[in-house]
């Protein structure tokens, strides 16, 4: 189609005037009532057995993981130690820093599709999903040392439908 033709079909189509609603389909549009949104469905009351694990439970985890936590960075803690008393027995000519000539960053998009899932209010929404992988390149010259790391991701972001 070309521009003229475009041009002349949009003339036309301003001057059409809109046809009027059937009374009966008019009426019927008037009296109807706005969509309501669908409830939570509430699940009921547990035992009274259950409520006092329940209680144990709310304390117990975030304990538990408040503990295990602390076990992890003790471990790290005292690793990072013994590697800092090996560091320094050895001689300064090896522990030297590379320095970096060449630094590269890319990102590579290797995959992106489109979805739709349902809210649990019944609202459906589109979700846009890509998968990147990440990419660091360290060259050191005077070494001959190239390091490189490659992280995958995944990017999902939602987009409303917009109901009328």
């Amino acid at each position: 189609m070309t521009d003229q033709e475009q041009n002349r079909f949009e003339a036309e189509l301003r001057e059409i005037k809109a046809a009027r609603l059937p009374e009966d389909f008019r009426s019927r549009l008037l009296a109807a009532a706005p969509p309501t949104k669908a409830c939570p469905v509430r699940r009921p009351w547990p035992a009274p057995v259950a409520l006092g694990w329940q209680r144990v439970r709310r304390f117990f985890i975030p304990a538990a993981v408040a503990a295990a936590l602390t076990v992890v960075v003790w471990r790290h803690g005292s690793q990072m130690n013994k590697a800092a008393r090996k560091v320094q027995n050895v001689s300064p000519a090896v522990a030297t820093v590379p320095r970096a000539d060449d630094v590269q960053i890319a990102q590579d998009l290797v995959s992106s599709f489109d979805t739709v899932a349902t809210l649990p209010t019944g609202e459906p929404v589109r979700f846009q999903c890509q998968r990147w992988v990440d990419k660091v390149t360290f060259t050191d010259k005077s070494r001959g040392l190239v390091l490189e790391e490659r992280r995958p991701r995944v990017e999902i972001v939602p987009v409303r439908f917009e109901i009328y």
